[in-house]
């Protein structure tokens, strides 16, 4: 019921609109009227383009091109007449639109378009502002004044000529071949090689190598350290719960289990030390890799055995 209400008020809407468009263009062709009568061209010839955008009217096209011809917009102004001579709605209105144009046709200038060469790949033409089809060389009806022609291709200079069209007169406007481009410069150098981020790279790869050896190297240190508990406990069971309680026939075999386990424990600390060391000094070398900002700072980090364990040190 609701859709049906909407649809109803619609239909009833669309002859108010149609009605106050057609208002809209009565308005502004009475407007054009006085204007033109007044002399005003420029206001009239607006008004009466409006009215007929608003409503299409074989006399509001008419009036608007009497107006144009009053401006000065010959070519215009015929394109019209010859618009009306073809559709006109009776055959009076045709006569009489075709008349109008034959006798405006003697006072329109035209152009005629000539290259003095074929024409470059991409080649575009625009006589004020449009662009034209290079194919047609027939005389082209424009309005008489300022002719501004322009050309361009893709990789040659623009060309530009100013001219005027006159009342009845024949332009004939020949586009040139369009210059290459040249530069008297020379090709700009090719950028310096920069191997920053080369040497970026190659550092954070070695950083990488260290951090995953030490890495292995605290796994296998922590085994060895799991296999010394392993051993000493294994010891305190040969000896009965307490090794300084060991009897005199189990103090051999738990003194070899001792005995391994401490040479396990030793191997532990080593691979802890280095492993921790060589882990350390990876992320030395990834943090203090190149930098865009600090290309010439680098430090080479190295390890070396010390009296009481490993030393990482650097040079700069």
């Amino acid at each position: 019921m609701r859709a049906l209400l909407v649809l109803l008020v619609m239909v009833c809407a669309l002859p108010i609109a149609r009605a106050d468009t057609r208002a809209e263009a009565v308005a502004l062709f009475d407007q054009g009227i006085k204007e033109m009568k007044a002399g005003n061209y420029e206001k009239a010839c607006k008004s009466f383009a409006q009215s007929h955008e608003l409503v299409a009217d074989t006399g509001t096209k008419g009036s608007l091109a009497k107006c144009y011809e009053k401006l000065g917009r010959l070519a215009t102004s015929w394109l019209l007449w010859r618009e009306l001579a073809d559709m006109a709605p009776t055959e009076d209105l045709r006569k009489d639109a075709a008349k109008q144009a034959a006798k405006l046709d003697p006072r329109v200038p035209k152009y005629v378009l000539k290259l003095t060469s074929p024409a470059a790949a991409g080649m575009v033409v625009s006589i004020n502002g449009k662009t034209v089809d290079l194919k047609i060389d027939i005389p082209v009806p424009v309005d008489p004044g300022p002719i501004v022609a322009t050309a361009s291709a893709p990789g040659r200079q623009d060309w530009k000529a100013d001219t005027t069209a006159a009342e009845g007169g024949t332009l004939v406007i020949e586009v040139p071949v369009l210059a290459e481009f040249q530069s008297d410069k020379p090709p700009p150098p090719p950028p310096p090689h920069d191997d920053l981020a080369q040497r970026r790279h190659k550092r954070h790869l070695i950083a990488g190598t260290m951090i995953g050896l030490g890495g292995a190297a605290l796994v296998v240190g922590g085994a060895f350290g799991v296999i010394a508990r392993g051993k000493f406990n294994d010891a305190k069971t040969t000896c009965g719960g307490a090794i300084d309680q060991c009897a005199p026939n189990q103090i051999a075999a738990a003194q070899l289990q001792v005995d391994e386990s401490r040479d396990k424990a030793k191997l532990s600390s080593i691979f802890f030390a280095a492993g921790g060391a060589i882990v350390v000094t990876g992320i030395v070398v990834w943090i203090t890799a190149p930098h865009a900002e600090k290309a010439g700072v680098a430090i080479i980090p190295s390890v070396a055995p010390d009296s009481a364990g490993f030393v990482v040190s650097g040079r700069f």
